[in-house]
């Protein structure tokens, strides 16, 4: 079996070969967004008050947006029920 380093990957040679992509898909997707300038600064703050980012700041209010509206829809959904 030879082993050979390839821009951070590897492959091996075998019999047969297995074919893998270097870089594994992100479990994470970037996002751009345009904010006046004033929340822009409500934020910075914030997120300076917490010692995060700001990126990171926006990352949990909006996992946590998201997790209450699911919450909001699943109650909904079984209160309409008969």
């Amino acid at each position: 079996m030879t082993q050979k380093a390839i821009k951070g990957c590897w492959s091996v040679r075998l019999k047969t070969i297995e074919v893998k992509p270097c870089r594994p898909m992100p479990s994470r997707m970037r996002v751009t967004v345009t904010l006046p300038e004033d929340v822009h600064q409500a934020l910075s703050e914030w997120a300076e008050e917490e010692d995060r980012t700001l990126a990171n700041l926006l990352s949990h209010v909006a996992a946590k947006a998201v997790r209450e509206r699911q919450e909001q829809k699943k109650d909904k959904s079984e209160s309409d029920r008969p």
